[in-house]
């Protein structure tokens, strides 16, 4: 983590200050830290030159961990069906099995075989609708980056935006996710890809963040608000550490889509789902919003692994319907 975000840092859980006690470090980043709030004497840390402020208050269910730990173990377990994902040509492999293979050899760190196959992945599991609506948002996010602050991305996942802003402004980007997982994962990847000087990596909640008030200019998502299970009071989070504007990619369904109505109300993120409720959840957090750059797009369900029999890469959608990809922009 550079250190030039340590100012910016309180306790998530009680929002006090925190003593830091560096290990070690470099001229511009903390490597190794042990963190403790003064007030209510939580403890964090930075591992590697990722801080993790991940609170007891809050399940840790790491998906990223659960569900890459488990490829990698179903395939150690499976080694006929491991020989045949390997063996056999790309081009002979359906979108699932394609985008396990890549996901298997990323986890391996063969991020020269996984890049690349992850370049034409998405042609393989999506259709061209669901490609150009969401690379449109991230298109537009980038284009309204006016300044050189910090850009702080929330739930930032494998980071598609993330290397988009690294490769095409001058920010210093900060990636979060709930998962250490994926963000020792994303070090390593730019890394390699000779993006990481801008980078750091802080993982928590984004229900709990460990950001002071008012402290963040430039705040961003690329559809990862939408990800988090059960939100609850998300937005209100998101208004109470933003001191200018928030640009989130959402991908809204139809009011009268019932089948993924009742999808989103399973999930816990039905107030996220629809654009009437997404405009009805941000205003009721204190937020303008303007819903910009819409793409409505017609998109499908992902394919079923052949190889790695009825596995799929998404769970939505369900069935074909339409759905609208658009950027939220949110000020106070």
């Amino acid at each position: 983590m550079h250190k030039q975000y340590m100012d910016m840092l309180i306790c998530p859980l009680c929002h006090n200050e925190l003593e830091w006690q560096i290990n070690e470090d470099n001229e511009d980043r903390i490597i190794n830290a042990n963190i403790k709030c003064s007030s209510c004497q939580a403890e964090y840390e930075v591992r590697d030159e990722i801080a993790v402020f991940l609170t007891t208050s809050l399940s840790r269910n790491d998906l990223w961990e659960k569900g890459e730990s488990g490829l990698e173990k179903y395939l150690r377990e499976n080694p006929d069906i491991y020989k045949k994902l390997m063996n056999t040509p790309e081009n002979e492999l359906n979108g699932a099995d394609y985008w396990f293979k890549a996901s298997y050899l990323e986890m391996k760190r063969d991020f020269i075989t996984s890049s690349r196959m992850f370049e034409s992945a998405f042609q393989k599991i999506y259709n061209d609708d669901y490609i150009n609506g969401w690379k449109a948002q991230m298109d537009y996010i980038v284009k309204e980056i006016k300044d050189n602050e910090p850009i702080i991305d929330i739930a930032s996942g494998k980071g598609y935006l993330i290397e988009k802003l690294l490769k095409e402004t001058k920010n210093y980007i900060v990636a979060t996710d709930f998962s250490p997982t994926i963000l020792a994962r994303n070090k390593e990847y730019y890394k390699f890809k000779g993006l990481y000087d801008r980078l750091s990596l802080i993982a928590f909640d984004a229900r709990r963040t460990p950001f002071r008030d008012n402290s963040i200019v430039t705040m961003t998502s690329n559809m990862g608000i939408q990800n988090i299970e059960q939100p609850g009071e998300l937005i209100s989070e998101m208004n109470r550490i933003t001191n200018r504007e928030f640009m989130c990619v959402m991908q809204l369904i139809d009011e009268d889509d019932e089948v993924h109505i009742n999808f989103f109300n399973d999930l816990g993120s039905i107030a996220y789902a629809t654009r009437a409720n997404v405009i009805e959840t941000y205003k009721k957090s204190g937020l303008d919003i303007k819903i910009c750059n819409s793409f409505i797009a017609d998109i499908k369900p992902t394919s079923e692994g052949e190889i790695i029999e009825g596995a799929r890469i998404d769970g939505f959608p369900i069935e074909d319907t339409k759905i609208e990809f658009c950027v939220v922009k949110a000020k106070k």
